[in-house]
């Protein structure tokens, strides 16, 4: 235990020295007025890579400051595409240390390595595509009721086709994730883990996204994307839809509703969730509730799962967020797990940023506690 006491207290010491240094930094944006990705990200979906207005906030908002600056010469031209081609390289490593009720310590290297593409075919056709690669998989539990994707050392997690035939309108098809409500990127999250949402769950799907100064909507269609079990490749539409109560883009509320079917089970989601942003600090928060029934046997039962996060920024650059989460399940699955956790994530620059976390996950079933204490390094080109 001492080794990992000692490794605790470095990742903790060398992060406070990081994060005691003045500066500036890349906020969560709905407390800056920003209602929607589609300003920031070539994607109106959000996540993903950024545009020109994007990549300048980034730089501006980061430790580093100053103004972006694109890069220049022949090469560049030539891997922009003379214009056309929006890509970068982007890897995310975490050293995780995790202690469960009873059980040994377990300590985790996971490293990923990302490249994302964007091409401009013109006329307001784009593709774009993500391909992923990684040393450690992280799966969503199996369940009595459907099983974990399996995991590739290397897997596609977007391909898609779009159309936009105006600023605020657009057409996209091909393989992704779904819409969602808060869209965090953590997809580990309890709302997203258990709800098909986790970081294998890609399907083939058609979106529309429309969007206006005050409201979004985002209907869909999908389908399986390839790596389901054949009893459990579902097949479904939703819609999600949300409006800024205020007009300032800071008091966003909305819905996420879907169903989908497979031959082992049906499922019916509907997910209200806000985004708040106020200043220095805001708030996020979604709850799920999931009705699912059997077709092997008369089976019908009820998820609830609920996320909340608080936010705060004490410098331009620098975040820290108190999160909370909450399961519970109805038999014949019977789940309650409570979750907590801290997190600080500084934006050192628009090539890296580094994250620490604590957490501590109770399952009140089983009375077992796993406490985790993980630090997260993530770095990328900037074209």
């Amino acid at each position: 235990m001492k080794k990992y006491a000692c490794f605790a207290a470095a990742i903790a010491i060398f992060s406070l020295f990081v994060f005691k240094r003045a500066a500036r930094a890349q906020p969560t944006m709905i407390r800056l007025g920003y209602s929607n990705c589609a300003v920031c990200h070539i994607s109106p979906q959000g996540g993903g890579l950024l545009n020109a207005y994007g990549r300048s906030v980034d730089q501006a908002q980061s430790l580093h400051g100053g103004d972006y600056q694109p890069a220049e010469g022949r090469l560049a031209r030539w891997l922009g595409g003379e214009g056309h081609i929006t890509q970068d390289v982007r890897s995310v490593t975490q050293v995780q240390i995790s202690k469960t009720t009873d059980k040994p310590p377990v300590d985790t290297v996971r490293s990923r390595l990302m490249y994302r593409n964007a091409t401009e075919l013109g006329d307001g056709f784009r593709l774009s595509a993500v391909v992923v690669g990684e040393n450690e998989s992280s799966k969503r539990p199996a369940l009595g009721y459907e099983s974990a994707i399996q995991s590739r050392t290397v897997y596609v997690t977007s391909a898609l086709l779009s159309y936009r035939p105006k600023n605020t309108l657009e057409f996209s098809v091909g393989r992704d994730q779904l819409p969602s409500g808060v869209n965090i990127s953590d997809l580990t999250v309890l709302i997203r883990s258990r709800n098909r949402m986790g970081y294998y769950d890609a399907p083939l799907q058609a979106k529309l996204f429309w969007w206006g100064k005050r409201y979004q909507i985002t209907p869909y269609a999908f389908a399986p994307g390839g790596p389901e079990e054949s009893d459990e490749r579902e097949s479904g539409a939703g819609s999600l839809a949300e409006v800024d109560l205020l007009g300032k883009g800071s008091t966003v509320v909305g819905a996420n509703a879907l169903h989908g079917s497979s031959r082992s089970v049906h499922r019916t989601l509907v997910g209200p969730y806000v985004r708040l942003g106020f200043g220095p600090w805001g708030v996020l928060a979604e709850h799920d509730i999931t009705e699912r029934t059997l077709t092997a046997r008369p089976v019908r039962f009820l998820q609830h799962a609920s996320y909340g996060q608080l936010f705060w920024y004490p410098r331009e650059w620098l975040v820290a967020s108190i999160i909370g989460e909450q399961l519970k399940a109805e038999r014949p699955f019977p789940a309650h797990i409570y979750d907590g956790r801290f997190e600080m994530t500084s934006r050192l620059s628009s090539h890296v940023t580094l994250g620490l976390g604590c957490r501590l996950e109770h399952n009140v079933l089983t009375r077992q506690r796993t406490r985790t204490i993980a630090l997260q390094l993530a770095l990328k080109t900037v074209q």
